[in-house]
């Protein structure tokens, strides 16, 4: 376990609202492609019908569930991906489900952040050109993008669309010589910018790109503060910036 900023931790109000507002991200996202979804009080489901276990393939757990909740939260989980084709899903909660552990259900922790409002962000490098997607074309290529580094290339479907944006959902894309390399998304909701889909292409890492395109989407609204879930490989780079983290995220893996 990573060292969890106590202080923050122990405001239950701060980690719900990090935690809804990565529910609400990828809600909004399927939802406006107009693919499967779910919210109950307690839990939302998303189902893009990819092949590989992905959050557009999930569930995020809203609250703490009583111990006896959890038996029928899972049930109403796994008939809503049972309901759809596609391959694996992942389950997202902050809080544990022990039948799953019990059951021996892979697992991995994910390191859930947050970052107070404000601040400045360094240069980025001179020869990265960010801009928002914010036409067809822009917006093909963040999709291009995702899909690429996390393996989703096979998606039924688009991914992401024109239509998936607004004001709450942004989306950045950064060229290097006019070649799309690395793109980042934001989602504005309960309180917090909400950063996402943060994706380098392995040639391009190690400049500073991912980071400079994760300030970019943190600072698209400075007077609100940022959360995010970090990977292994950005979580100290996250750190860098500002962010601290307040809870881990068990995700498990599960066939449907």
């Amino acid at each position: 376990m990573r060292n969890i900023d106590r202080a923050v931790t122990d405001d239950e109000g701060v980690l719900l609202a990090a935690v809804a507002n990565c529910a609400g991200a990828y809600e909004t996202w399927v939802g406006r492609l107009g693919r499967r979804r779910q919210r109950w009080e307690d839990v939302t489901c998303v189902d893009l019908g990819l092949s590989v276990p992905l959050p557009v393939n999930g569930a995020t757990v809203l609250r703490e569930p009583d111990p006896g909740e959890v038996e029928g939260l899972l049930d109403r989980v796994a008939g809503f991906f049972a309901a759809g084709s596609g391959g694996p899903y992942e389950i997202w909660s902050v809080w544990p489900l022990p039948s799953l552990d019990r059951a021996g259900v892979p697992s991995e922790a994910v390191p859930c952040m947050v970052r107070d409002a404000g601040g400045t962000a360094p240069e980025a490098p001179g020869e990265l050109e960010i801009a928002e997607a914010v036409d067809e074309v822009t917006v093909r290529q963040a999709e291009a993008l995702i899909a690429e580094v996390f393996g989703a290339e096979d998606v039924p479907g688009s991914m992401l669309t024109l239509a998936c944006l607004d004001e709450r959902f942004r989306v950045w894309i950064g060229r290097v010589e006019g070649r799309p390399v690395t793109t980042a998304a934001a989602f504005i909701g309960d309180g917090f910018v909400g950063i996402y889909a943060v994706a380098t292409t392995r040639d391009a890492r190690g400049h500073g790109y991912g980071e400079a395109m994760t300030w970019a989407a943190t600072l698209c609204r400075p007077e609100l503060p940022a959360t995010l879930q970090a990977s292994p490989m950005g979580w100290p780079i996250y750190e860098r910036i500002g962010y601290r983290t307040i809870a881990e995220f068990t995700v498990w893996e599960l066939e449907r």
